[in-house]
């Protein structure tokens, strides 16, 4: 095995378990409401904490790796997402829980940051590439839902196989960096003449705020969602992780197949507006899964493609991505807290429905992303 397919192993294995993570940390928020029995916008107030931090990680990810190295940065993020998820999920009080998830939150942009960075700069066709880390990273939290939905359902509740699965694989994670010979830190990219100016940064965040508004407001809440339509618990949050396995079985087709970016824009536009469409018009808890399967299969593509779009064809990835992770990371926070008031307030419909001018907006910011002809 070459060492470049050696380093996108090891980045694969890293990314998967971090992904593991979060999501289960994520699917944890909707299940910590119903436990302390607050509203949903008192729950996203962790989303809050997201919404900070995880800007900030992506901000501060290019002046960390370049004074301390990729390596070094990776084995500390991967340890502070450790704790987080651990206090997330153990911590008896929203007080605790809150910066728990935003440090589980900061350390995951890094790590994102850095990995997609990392893969932007091999030989390979560097979309096929994103495709498939997203796709696995997309598999692996969706198998975290599932379990967390076995869990339940074998009325062990939501939190062992998140406690289980941090002490079992973090020490994984940080074998696999081992493996890994990453790229030298480029120097000075905010003087370079090829890092973004002011208005193309401008573009770059907001093409991030709106993909991840796509993914986060499909997704965030879909468990709530379905449990509202008198779904089961456990049968909602099996729904949710049929979801995620819609997103991972898109982004892995995607790399199998490799159609043009042209393609898979207007096919993730499309279905988006459909799966939303389904969601709005039908009350039925099938149909609502239908609805949110095929809106999966529409978000499934939107960030590895916006991360190859800022990054195709230039130099610098690592200022690129880290501006287009504070938009996906900024919304990632604030999305879920955002739909929450307005489904709290005026139902799921209107909430979802909010949606569809974004998924417009999502392929015109996919248009002036691209590179320069």
């Amino acid at each position: 095995m070459t060492e470049e397919k050696n380093n996108f192993k090891a980045i694969l294995i890293m990314a998967a378990i971090g992904s593991y993570l979060l999501w289960s940390a994520g699917a944890a928020i909707p299940l910590l409401r119903l436990d302390l029995e607050i509203s949903r916008t008192l729950a996203s107030a962790h989303n809050i904490a997201v919404g900070l931090s995880a800007p900030l990680g992506a901000r501060l990810a290019v002046p960390l790796i370049t004074r301390y190295g990729r390596e070094w940065v990776l084995r500390a993020m991967l340890l502070f997402m450790f704790v987080g998820v651990l206090a997330l999920v153990t911590a008896p009080t929203i007080l605790i829980t809150v910066p728990a998830v935003g440090c589980a939150a900061f350390s995951q942009t890094i790590v994102n940051s850095i990995s997609l960075a990392q893969i932007s700069h091999d030989s390979a066709p560097s979309m096929r590439r994103m495709m498939i880390q997203t796709g696995i990273q997309a598999l692996v939290g969706a198998t975290a839902i599932l379990l967390i939905s076995a869990s339940l359902y074998l009325g062990y509740g939501w939190r062992s196989p998140i406690v289980l699965g941090a002490i079992i694989l973090t020490p994984v994670s940080l074998y696999s960096i081992w493996r890994v010979k990453f790229i030298t830190p480029e120097s000075d990219t905010s003087r370079s003449p090829t890092a973004p100016r002011a208005a193309r940064e401008t573009k770059i965040v907001a093409y991030g705020v709106i993909n991840s508004i796509l993914e986060v407001g499909i997704g965030f809440w879909a468990l709530d969602l379905l449990v509202s339509r008198n779904a089961p618990v456990a049968l909602g949050a099996l729904g949710s992780a049929i979801l995620s396995y819609g997103i991972a079985t898109g982004r892995l087709s995607m790399a199998f197949f490799q159609p043009s970016s042209q393609i898979v824009i207007r096919f993730a536009t499309s279905s988006l507006i459909i799966g939303i469409l389904i969601i709005c018009i039908f009350e039925d808890s099938i149909l609502t899964m239908a609805g949110l399967t095929i809106a999966a299969l529409g978000i499934s593509p939107l960030f590895g493609l916006g991360a190859f779009r800022v990054s195709e064809g230039f130099t610098h990835a690592d200022y690129r991505i880290s501006r287009y992770m504070m938009g996906t990371a900024f919304s990632y926070g604030f999305a879920p807290f955002a739909l929450a008031i307005i489904f709290d307030n005026y139902g799921y419909v209107i909430g979802y429905g909010s949606l569809l001018p974004f998924a417009i907006g999502g392929y015109l910011m996919w248009r002036v992303n691209g590179p320069e002809k």
